[in-house]
């Protein structure tokens, strides 16, 4: 564990900066064109309905605000941590970010266990890697129009991972219809991983590896990720 994962973890532990990146998500989250879209259409009188749920939307409606959010993240973690850290954006393939010239990727999720790679030549995930790895604690129940209004917001709650090379599980493939692939944390992994959470918290499913009889659960494999406010 190098000084400026500590240094980091310690960062993202304050309830100031863990209030500014949900505030930043949730301010700039009513600029997402499918949300905006729906207002308009409510708007014009094509849509009757006085209420949406963010969980009423279909699927492709909800995974479209899920990238913007990804979009929102890493811009905003990285101008955050701008101010304290020495930060440039990396656009190449190799990560998102560098922070005093050490290569970090940063990616979010909506999910409970797993984040979306990429299936592209490089296969970083695959590799050993320096991670922020940030969850959303999406509210479901949020009306779309309140959330466009300010009076409701779509994410409630964070986790934040700083991973000091990490080595992700990656399951799926590349197909016709889709690129991208799962990246898990091994349930194997719990013990180095858990104190590498500076927001919210890292669970094994069902709170124990082992059966009554003192076998191993072979079905869990994969470790929760549970956000806090």
């Amino acid at each position: 564990m190098t000084s400026l994962s500590v240094d980091l973890r310690d960062y993202f532990a304050d309830q100031k900066v863990s209030n500014q990146i949900l505030k930043s998500l949730n301010d700039r989250i009513v600029y997402c064109p499918i949300l905006q879209n729906l207002r308009e259409e409510r708007d014009c009188g094509v849509i009757e309905d006085s209420a949406i749920l963010f969980s009423n939307l279909n699927k492709e409606d909800r995974n479209e605000v899920f990238v913007y959010l990804g979009r929102i993240l890493e811009s905003v973690l990285t101008c955050l941590l701008a101010s304290s850290f020495k930060v440039k954006k990396d656009r190449t393939s190799s990560g998102d970010v560098t922070i005093e010239d050490v290569i970090w990727e940063i990616k979010g999720t909506s999910g409970s266990n797993s984040w979306t790679g990429s299936t592209h030549a490089t296969k970083k995930e695959g590799d050993l890697i320096n991670f922020l790895g940030v969850g959303y604690g999406i509210n479901k129940d949020a009306d779309v129009f309140d959330i466009l209004n300010g009076d409701a917001k779509i994410v409630n709650e964070l986790f934040i991972g700083v991973f000091d090379k990490i080595k992700l599980i990656r399951k799926g493939s590349a197909s016709d219809n889709s690129s991208r692939t799962q990246l898990y944390i091994s349930v194997d992994d719990y013990d180095s991983v858990k104190n590498q959470v500076a927001w919210g918290n890292l669970a094994i499913p069902s709170g124990s590896l082992y059966k009554k009889d003192g076998t191993r659960k072979q079905n869990v494999k994969y470790l929760q990720l549970e956000t806090a406010a």
